[in-house]
Order: structure tokens, then C-alpha cells, then sequence
């Protein structure tokens, strides 16, 4: 039985699990819709992909481009003859939102994504805004400045900075308000063309081990000073209790992010992978046991997945068991992740 913390070598899961069968079918195909090509999840499934059949005969994934996980939601719970064989990058905030009906995202609730399940963690989040200009202290100095974001279909980037600064009342005291891209929006504050932009990270959930975007580095390469917005995590609580929005206040001690000489707190998510309640509970089981056997492998090609420990992928089976689809919850206990 598997547990945590281990590290081994995929030829070491092969001949200790006996995980290479002879084939009696072909493997369950399943489509998993992610983000943009090129991003880190996407590429964390890709490689998923190369490697699957090194673990299982039972499925194979394959990674699907698309413009980010707000559109994933909003898809998945559209496409009813999808949800038996797709699974997708979501996030705690983005399906709260799709059921809820939070406009623009979703103008009305899909009684649909009330049925999502799921899967594991992908990742603990934190979004960031980051400007070059030593007067911008707190989003309350936003105020006649031009913001730059992501894509509005990707909730890391460009959705969560919208829905706060819309509760907040800052959105209408902007000079400019530009959903732009992830690149995008950090090339712009560089070439003077917005004043704010914003960086998303993912890390485990003792910030152990980050990943940084590539945006981080093109900022880092300007070779000019800049800083992270400290939030108030009063501001974040507010928006917690008034709407019931699964946003984490993520604390961040200094050094853990690129450039990074102070603590900051900003507002954070749990990046998912999900499923419909419909998904065959006996794909999801051996897609999860293939997540947990293949992650620390696949974390030597890619750079999210060295996020991959099984207590990463596993933790809301710990702490909000009720969201987990049972095929999931299944191989959780079955590696010891999950008391029965």
C-alpha cells in the first residue's frame, strides 16, 4: 500500500504494484479539457498522456486545449452527452460561481455543475497583482490606474481579479480595466501600457514547492523593481461571508515567489480536476489511481506536476469528502490517503 510521501521510479511502480497487465480491452478513453496550450496544466496532462500506458491498461487520457477553466465549467455542464468519458481543470471558486450564477461568467446558475464531483487537487493557488509603481500599496490605490489581466475563461487569471474588484467597488474608479492574457497582461505593464497586472502561481499546500507561470519570468527579466499588492485579508473575509465563495486567504511568507521580499496576502482557490456525477465510478477510480502512481514520474517532464504527491491530489478527500466522486474516493482509501 502506498503512502505518503514516497518517491520512485516508474519501472519501481511497475514491478511493485504489478501495474503492467496483459491487455484483455482497449483502454477507456477519457478527454480532459484543460487551458491554453503551452500552460501548466495542460502540459501536466500531455504528459499524463505519454506515460499512461507505462501504469494502466485500463485508461487512456488525453489533454484538450482550451481557453481555461471558466469555459470548462461552463462546457462540461452544457454538454450532457460529455459527461461519461470528459473530465476537466475546474477550481472550487469557478464551480461555486456556475452554480450560483455569478454574472458576467455565468448570467444564470447551471443546475448542472451542482452534479459536478470531484476528482482530486490539481493544485493550491494564490493570485497576485504585481505593479512596478512604489505608490500602489493596496487595490484601495487602484484607484485612476489601469489593470491588466488574463483571459475572463481563465479564473486564476482573469475571472477571481474581476469578481473581487467588482465586489469591492473598485472596478468603476479604474482608468482601464483589460482582460488581456496571462503573457499579455505582464507585457503591457512592462512596456508602460497598464499600471497593474497579475501573476498566478500554483504551489502544494504547505508552499513547500511552487510553480511559477512563465509571465513571472518575463517580469523578472525586465530587470526593474517591482512589488506584489499586499490584500487585506479582511477585504477577502468580507467576500467570503457575504457570498459563501470558496476564495482561501493565502498568506505567503517572503521568498517564496519570484522577487518576493515581503509577506503578502492575496486571495487564492483549489485548482481541480472534475467530473460529472455520471462519470462511470469505475473510470474514475483507475484515472485516479493512475494520477497517484504516475504524479511523482511525471513530475520529472513537467514542472506542475512535481506538485503531485499523493497528499496534494488527495487533500479535499480529507477535508470536504462529500465533493468527491466515490470511484475517486474509492483509490483514495485504497493507498491509505483516506481513512475508511
Amino acid at each position: 500500500m502506498l503512502q505518503p510521501k514516497y518517491k520512485f521510479a516508474a519501472s519501481a511502480v511497475a514491478l511493485t504494484l504489478g501495474l503492467t497487465t496483459s491487455a484483455s480491452a482497449d483502454p477507456v478513453e477519457i478527454d480532459l479539457l484543460m487551458s491554453p496550450s503551452g500552460s501548466g496544466p495542460y502540459l501536466a496532462i500531455a504528459t499524463m498522456q505519454n506515460y499512461a500506458s507505462d501504469f494502466t491498461d485500463k485508461v487512456a487520457p488525453k489533454a484538450v486545449e482550451t481557453p481555461g477553466f471558466t469555459y470548462n465549467v461552463r462546457y462540461l455542464a452544457s454538454q450532457p452527452d460529455l459527461w461519461e468519458n470528459t473530465l476537466i481543470g475546474s477550481g472550487m471558486v469557478v464551480e461555486w460561481a456556475a452554480v450560483n450564477g455569478v454574472a458576467p461568467f455565468f448570467p444564470q446558475p447551471m443546475e448542472a455543475a451542482s452534479d459536478f464531483k470531484i476528482i482530486g487537487a490539481l493544485s493550491n493557488t494564490t493570485n497576485l497583482f504585481v505593479t512596478f509603481d512604489d505608490e500602489i500599496k493596496s487595490v484601495e490605490d487602484f484607484e485612476d490606474k489601469r489593470v491588466g489581466v488574463g483571459l475572463l475563461t481563465q479564473n486564476e487569471w482573469g475571472m477571481h481579479q474581476k469578481m473581487m474588484l467588482d465586489a469591492w467597488g473598485i472596478s468603476s474608479g479604474l482608468a482601464s480595466f483589460d482582460a488581456l492574457g496571462p503573457s499579455q497582461n505582464i507585457d503591457a505593464m512592462i512596456d508602460g501600457r497598464s499600471d497593474i497586472g497579475t501573476l498566478a502561481a500554483h504551489s502544494n499546500f504547505d508552499f513547500s514547492y511552487t510553480l511559477e507561470a512563465g509571465p513571472f519570468k518575463t517580469l523578472e527579466s525586465s530587470g526593474r523593481p517591482f512589488h506584489y499588492v499586499d490584500v487585506d485579508p479582511a477585504k477577502i473575509q468580507e467576500y467570503i461571508d457575504a457570498t459563501g465563495a470558496p476564495f482561501k486567504i493565502q498568506t505567503v511568507e517572503a521568498g517564496t515567489f519570484t522577487g518576493q521580499t515581503e509577506k503578502v496576502t492575496s486571495f487564492g482557490n483549489v485548482a481541480l480536476i472534475s467530473a460529472h456525477a455520471s462519470f462511470p465510478e469505475e473510470t474514475a477510480y483507475e484515472f485516479t489511481k493512475l494520477w497517484l502512481q504516475s504524479g511523482p514520474v511525471i513530475g520529472e517532464y513537467s514542472a506542475i506536476a512535481k506538485i503531485w504527491e499523493p497528499e496534494t491530489i488527495s487533500e479535499i478527500a480529507r477535508t470536504n469528502p462529500d465533493l468527491i466522486h466515490p470511484g475517486a474516493m474509492r483509490a483514495y482509501r485504497e493507498f491509505g490517503l483516506v481513512s475508511e
